[in-house]
């Protein structure tokens, strides 16, 4: 079995949304350079009540340090909150209601979706440039920093050990699946 199977199922089992968010319109103008700053504001708000959502989805899921993952490291919203504050917001956000997670597998799963979204975060950032002032507002696309690189391999060797039993694979795309139907249901109805 290919050393990259489990995610390559997994890309496989979610392409079709993955494709329809870049259409969501405000992640269009975002990637393009030509959102406002109250527009980023705005969906800077958004993404902290999605990823509050699925922090507690995962706060609920069986530990996945089996697979060698430090769910709390991974935690997002503090840089959304940091963002927000830099740029003189209130984080003013609901949070999103994700399903409960069936198992470990599942839970990983869902973190594929996170953990895969930072992987274009560098270039959005940029795109930032002529809109934001310096760095202000910028450190949920830019993710982990330095330490981006070995938080990604860690994530896909635990992705392909979680996903070598045949069973956990499924639920895994299954927790994969149901995180980006929340998230395009989440903006698809504000965006």
């Amino acid at each position: 079995m290919p050393g990259d199977a489990a995610r390559i199922a997994l890309r496989q089992a979610t392409g079709a949304v993955h494709e329809r968010l870049h259409g969501v319109p405000v992640f269009s103008r975002l990637a393009a350079g030509r959102i406002e700053a109250a527009e980023y504001v705005g969906l800077l708000r958004r993404l902290l009540g999605f990823h509050l959502g699925v922090e507690a989805a995962l706060a609920a899921a069986p530990s996945l340090e089996p697979f060698g993952i430090k769910v709390e490291a991974r935690r997002r919203s503090p840089m959304l909150l940091a963002d927000l504050k830099a740029l003189g917001a209130k984080p003013l956000a609901p949070v999103a209601a994700l399903p409960a997670p069936e198992g470990a597998a599942w839970a990983m799963g869902c973190l594929y979706v996170t953990e895969g979204s930072t992987l274009g975060g560098q270039h959005l950032a940029r795109a930032l440039d002529g809109i934001l002032p310096g760095e202000a507002g910028r450190s949920f696309l830019r993710g982990y920093g330095a330490r981006h690189g070995a938080m990604w391999r860690e994530c896909c060797g635990a992705i392909e050990a979680c996903g070598a039993e045949a069973g956990r694979l499924a639920a895994m795309i299954a927790g994969a699946e149901a995180t980006f139907a929340s998230f395009e249901g989440w903006f698809s109805a504000r965006a």
